[in-house]
């Protein structure tokens, strides 16, 4: 009579392998094989059913490329979802750990006895980071069921005795599979290598080429037959195959073997563990040894098998069935869900992987809100349920005391509590009380916008109430609870070191967020408009969907939801502010971004003032790289605290160097938002321009780290406010406030060289000054002068001069003739009139303002030196060469001394110095002083400085000036180009610039670019400064020698004689710009044959012809008017000095 046909309760022992090679074997140790059942539609295994003696047996595979723990446990839930499984077996291959003690070789077996402290199987890679960095494993696993440890006991009792042979079985599995006896026969001892721990494995797939000196000498066996070795088994997510690794954890745990795969099983799938030692888990490991090890694994099964009783079996009670699995979820399963499967792997290693038995565990998602910690935890819980499939996940939103408690009752219902309908009931301790209980199986517990903590910590108002909510919080070794919250303390307080920060979603895990939520997905194809747009959103989950949900209600485009978005700051506000209906969002809360957050932001008004109060100042300043020591003063651990307290909730993040802050973008805009909504705004920037003004120092050369620092935060509290406002309505002192801030922002922008904006800065504070201060105050005079000296700066001279001369008068009334300020109001004069070539007045007024400095304020005060070093500047224009080198080098001894060899004072007057021996043809060490000052410069004052340019040129005309021109020209054109974007193409330093890169040029026989640049440089020159300016003078003088040079003999003679007349009028006949522009005159004379007219012109000016006319063609001759113009380009050496000395008695 046939048998009747199989079902799935026949089979209650299940085997499963990791690899092909391993089930292979296994399969072949079957006595019969039987045919394959219908399969069942929620399992996705592929079994091969069979017989060894009197056992039914089932073989599993874990999928082809994937494997460790969490597939194992994966193939091993369905195979009990479908077979009625009472134990199993783990059969395959893992690597030995070779001691004295355990002589594993190659080939043998190793089962998982318990020994010691460990259950046979021992994670050894899970566990925390202790004190002091130590890691520290935690948990532990099941331990074989009875009947498997009882069957080993006298399967180990009759090796004794009788002798357990291995080979029989192998010998019946070739029996069986003929085929297999070639690939999985034994390799052979010469091929059992094993090398010292710290020798590692050379670059050959096999051990050829490794030093065969580094093997260890083991005393040869008998014969070939596999031995059995009983112990503990390392299972981890990673391969081990490093020697002294290997050693170092298997003397901690005292385990013999290492594999993937068993800690994925002890704890849901009752079985042991046998493995074939296919290496020795290190370095040298290859998969010679495979399919033999994994042969003796399942030979050394099938022994096993044998001294188990069917009836045992049969009588063996299956796994006890926990209560069947529920879910008490709010929303669905997200199908849009992206990413983030670091954070979930994170999550289920701690909840799933790591031991329970010790206590209920406990983890926390924290994060600004809207940065996805509820859809993670969502995701989490659908991938937990699908792992551990009789685990029930419950869900408590913890908004409030009321959320909870409708939470704690629904799961009431669910679990069906006895008494849960009764109106008086205490809803919270009976489901406390029942999830504490082993009987309510597995479960996860997320208590989903856990953000307030004293909600959790406090008993309330409400006398009835006498437990805080954390105390009904249930606690099972079968329990996990999983917090989402936006505050880091409360995160800290609920988990411990559990805390995951859930930070905004890397660039590829945006866009795929934004392309699951648009419904017209070819959007996404516009590139450029979506990477700019994510990087506005700066990746930020609920901005992106906002965006998205906007982009499809008004059928609109990525390029132009950005358009309106960056349009202005209140369009960015608007469209933030967007509400949206999200399917998994709670119904009652506000979806927009700029609205998320304010729960968080009243959360802290109320626990910490004086982080409220610095939250409101950042939101008045730039959100980025703010210092600790700009914020509203407190005592140090008030101000710890407070920042503490962003920290915690996200809404900044302390930069490496720990002195500084950034605010997260989108919540610097909800809160600039939120205080315009609570009327806050106004009152907000008014208190931190008080601060700012009040904390931002004189601005100089030597604090330049500190106000550099401030200058953006300043900057930006001045454009939010509304300065016509201020002006008309506000009270003085806030006036008094702002325009000190503006001046010190006027400073440092002159520091800067950034001269417009400068400028700016003074003329704001001049008409906020001239509202409270009576004309002719001491304040508004010293911001006229520095308005003044911004206007000079700029080289709008004649506007300078009329302030200046204004300036004067009103200070030698007002203080008197011998006034420090006076005296400096004379020198900006000076510089003013100089700049426009009157350098006898300038001289004259210069000289008086140095002996009277001389005598008020001593001869090394710095006033006195900047004053010394233009006056030298002024002699040097005129041609007196030798008296400006004795006073400049006396200048630059003294600032040395005083200032130091790197102030920025100290530097122009050594370029100052380096033009007096040049105009002396000193050339060398002209070069080498202006290398020295142009590296110092480069380094203190920037690379774009204005005044590093000016030098930059000079040491060009250095290098011109004795035969350098590829260097030379290099430099010049570096200067020009970077001095048209630093000050602007008609600023005169550029235009001095551009005429000696035209010397230059031509002095290579480059003359069409050289006339050319000549060219536009005159003609910008007479727009910018005027016609008988004494640069657009020598501009006309160069530009005649240039085009002299062509061969354009008579426009070379008319321009020549227009800038000679002019010069006799302007500079006087004996300058020494006067002179050279009579010898290019001459030069051009000559060259058209007149020498009559020559002869005149000599005898006229009293020149000798044979020595002047010897130095027309020299490179010094035709860059020597470039000198002067430069000279008076470096005038400006006083201003920075006198500017803060201005604003340090306005200080005071």
């Amino acid at each position: 009579m046939a048998n009747p046909p199989r079902i799935y309760e026949d089979y209650q022992i299940g085997v499963i392998c990791a690899l092909p090679v391993e089930m292979a074997a296994m399969v072949a140790m079957l006595d019969e094989t039987h045919p394959k059942l219908a399969k069942l539609a929620s399992d996705h295994n592929d079994y091969t059913l069979g017989r060894i003696g009197a056992h039914n047996i089932v073989i599993a595979c874990l999928p082809a490329g994937l494997m460790g723990n969490g597939p194992a446990a994966i193939v091993a839930n369905s195979m009990q979802r479908s077979f009625p499984i009472k134990f199993g077996l783990m059969v395959g291959v893992g690597g030995g750990v070779w001691s004295k003690k355990d002589d594993i070789r190659l080939g043998d077996i190793v089962v998982s006895q318990p020994t010691g402290v460990h259950g046979g199987v021992v994670q050894w890679d899970f566990g925390k980071m202790g004190q002091g960095g130590e890691f520290q494993r935690t948990g532990s696993l099941n331990k074989p069921p009875l009947i498997l440890l009882n069957a080993l006991q006298e399967l180990r009792t009759f090796d004794i005795t009788d002798g357990v042979d291995i080979q029989a079985c192998l010998s019946i599995m070739v029996q069986n599979k003929p085929r297999m006896g070639q690939t999985y026969q034994y390799p052979g001892a010469d091929r059992d290598q094993l090398f010292k721990a710290t020798y590692e494995h050379e670059r050959d797939e096999t051990c050829e080429t490794c030093d065969t000196k580094s093997i260890l000498q083991r005393l040869p066996r008998e014969n070939s037959s596999p031995k059995i070795h009983y112990g503990n088994i390392a299972s981890g997510s990673e391969v081990m195959k490093h020697g002294v690794t290997r050693d170092r954890i298997a003397n901690d745990l005292g385990v013999i073997c290492f594999e993937m795969e068993a800690a994925g099983l002890m704890d849901n799938f009752r079985c042991i563990v046998i493995r074939g030692i296919c290496d020795y888990a290190d370095s040298h490991k290859n998969k010679i040894w495979q399919p033999y090890a994994a042969a003796t694994a399942a030979a050394f099964a099938r022994v096993l098998l044998r001294f188990i009783d069917e009836q045992e079996v049969i009588n063996m009670s299956s796994t006890p069935k926990p209560p069947k699995p529920f879910r008490v979820l709010p929303f669905g399963r997200n199908k849009d869900f992206v990413g983030r499967q670091s954070h979930l792997d994170h999550l289920i290693k701690i909840l799933y992987t790591e031991d329970t038995q010790e206590d209920c565990q406990r983890v926390a998602l924290v994060g600004l809100g809207g940065v996805g910690k509820t859809q993670i935890a969502l995701e989490c819980a659908f991938q937990l349920q699908k792992l551990i499939p009789n685990l029930s996940v419950l869900w408590v939103r913890a908004s409030g005391p009321t959320s909870f408690d409708t939470a704690y009752r629904d799961i009431g219902h669910r679990l069906k509590i006895p008494g849960i309908e009764d109106d008086k009931a205490d809803v919270k301790t009976l489901v406390q009380t029942r999830l504490s209980q082993e009987t309510a199986g597995k479960w996860l517990m997320i208590i989903d916008n856990a953000d307030d903590y004293d909600i959790f910590h406090h008993c309330g108002d409400d006398a009835s109430v006498s437990k805080r909510l954390w105390e009904y919080l249930p606690s099972s070794e079968l329990g996990a609870i999983l917090f989402t919250t936006r505050d880091r303390e409360a995160a800290t307080s609920y988990a411990g070191s559990n805390v995951i920060d859930i930070l905004e979603m890397s660039n590829e895990e945006s866009r795929d967020l934004l392309f699951r939520n648009l419904q017209n997905k070819p959007l996404i194809d516009d590139d450029s408009s979506t990477t700019k747009l994510l990087e506005l959103l700066v990746n930020f989950p609920l901005a992106i969907i906002q965006a998205a949900a906007y982009i499809n209600a008004k059928d609109s485009s990525i390029a132009e939801y950005l358009r309106i978005y960056q349009e202005s700051n209140e369009n960015t506000i608007a469209l933030l502010s967007k509400d949206f209906k999200g399917a998994r969002r709670y119904p009652d809360v506000k979806n927009p971004v700029a609205t998320t957050w304010l729960i968080s932001f009243e959360q802290i008004q109320k626990r910490d003032h004086l982080a409220a109060k610095y939250l409101a100042f950042i939101s008045c300043i730039k959100e980025q790289n703010i210092p600790r020591d700009l914020l509203p003063p407190a005592s140090e651990i008030e101000k710890t605290e407070a920042l503490g307290t962003l920290k915690a909730f996200g809404f900044i993040k302390e930069r490496v160097t720990r002195d500084s802050y950034d605010m997260h973008p989108l919540v610097y805009k909800a809160m600039q938002n939120w205080l315009k909504i609570m009327r806050y705004w106004e009152d907000s920037n008014r208190e931190g321009l008080i601060n700012i003004s009040k904390i931002f120092p004189q601005p100089q050369h030597t604090n330049r780290a500190v106000w550099t620092r401030y200058l953006p935060h300043a900057q930006y509290i001045i454009t939010s406010l509304d300065l016509e406002l201020i002006r008309t309505k506000e009270t003085s002192e806030v006036k008094e406030h702002l325009w000190r801030l503006l001046c010190n922002l006027g400073y440092c922008f002159s520091i800067k060289g950034q001269y417009i904006r400068a400028e700016g800065m003074f003329r704001q504070a001049l008409q906020l000054q001239e509202t409270v201060l009576k004309k002719g105050h001491p304040s508004i005079l010293i911001n006229m002068n520095n308005l003044a000296a911004s206007f000079c700066d700029q080289g709008k001279y004649i506007e300078a001069e009329i302030m200046e001369r204004q300036i004067l008068h009103l200070q030698e009334m007002v203080f008197g003739k011998d006034c420090p300020d006076t005296l400096l109001s004379m020198n900006s004069l000076a510089i003013v009139l100089s700049r426009q070539g009157k350098y006898v007045e300038a001289e004259a007024i210069s000289r008086q303002a140095l002996q009277l400095q001389e005598r008020v304020l001593g001869k090394d005060h710095p006033d006195t030196l900047s004053s010394m070093s233009n006056l030298a500047i002024d002699l040097s224009s005129q041609g007196k060469y030798i008296e400006a080198e004795v006073m400049h080098r006396q200048a630059l001894q003294l600032q040395e001394k005083v200032l130091g060899k790197d102030h920025p004072d100290t530097l122009l007057s050594m370029n100052s110095l380096s033009i007096d021996l040049s105009s002396q043809g000193n050339y060398a060490e002209a070069e080498a002083i202006s290398r020295r000052a142009l590296q110092l410069q480069e380094r203190v004052l920037g690379k774009d400085h204005p005044d590093t340019l000016l030098s930059m040129n000079n040491l060009a005309i250095d290098l011109s000036s004795q035969g350098k021109y590829v260097e030379a020209e290099s430099m010049s054109r570096q200067a020009v180009q970077l001095q048209e974007v630093v000050l602007g193409k008609d600023h005169p330093d550029t235009l001095l610039s551009m005429n000696n890169l035209a010397i230059v040029l031509s002095s290579q026989g480059k003359y069409a670019e050289a006339e050319a640049i000549s060219q536009q440089a005159v003609q910008l020159q007479e727009m910018a400064l005027g016609k008988n300016h004494p640069y657009t003078l020598s501009g006309m003088s160069n530009l005649a020698m240039v085009l002299n040079s062509r061969g354009k003999y008579a426009e070379a003679e008319i321009m020549s004689r227009q800038a000679l007349q002019s010069q006799e009028m302007v500079l006087g006949k004996d300058h020494p710009d006067t002179r050279r522009s009579i010898i290019y005159l001459v030069e051009c004379l000559s060259l058209q044959g007149k020498h009559e007219e020559i002869e005149t012109i000599y005898q006229k000016v009293g020149i000798n012809s044979s020595s002047e006319h010897h130095h027309i063609r020299t490179p010094r001759q035709k860059r020597k008017a470039n000198y002067s113009e430069i000279s008076a380009s470096l005038r400006k050496s006083a201003r920075v000095q006198e500017r803060l000395t201005n604003s340090k008695r306005l200080q005071d």
